[in-house]
């Protein structure tokens, strides 16, 4: 093979340099599209997640709030916080929520506990 010098050989080397970008871009790109890919699965995913539990939270709202009149019941009833929660399978967090609430609220049952104050003596 003969050895070629001057503008042909440096001619030849920006092409196998060019080629070799090119390579490294169409690896980038098929990369980026396949993240866009997974990004758009993911948001579509997560946007039927939330409408999902929306429909289930308009579904539910009616039981959620049987179950609290439910507990608040039982709290009149003269049974503890600690009893409804074994009685029920609830937390005890969940049972004082739903015993302090004043029952105008429609919280879902996931909700964390917003009335924490005023309770430790009705807990044993």
């Amino acid at each position: 093979m003969t050895r070629r010098s001057g503008s042909s050989a440096r001619a030849q080397a920006l092409l196998k340099a060019a080629e070799a970008v090119a390579r490294r871009d169409a690896e980038r790109i098929a990369r980026e599209k396949a993240v866009q890919a997974a990004l758009a699965e993911f948001f579509h995913a997560q946007g039927e997640i939330e409408r999902i539990y929306a429909e289930a939270g308009k579904t539910a709202a009616p039981f959620e709030q049987i179950t609290r009149d439910a507990v608040r019941t039982l709290d009149r009833l003269g049974e503890n916080r600690t009893g409804i929660a074994a009685l029920t399978g609830l937390p005890v967090a969940r049972v004082r929520e739903y015993v302090l609430d004043d029952g105008g609220s429609l919280k879902p049952a996931h909700s964390a506990p917003t009335h924490e104050a005023g309770c430790a003596g009705r807990d044993e």
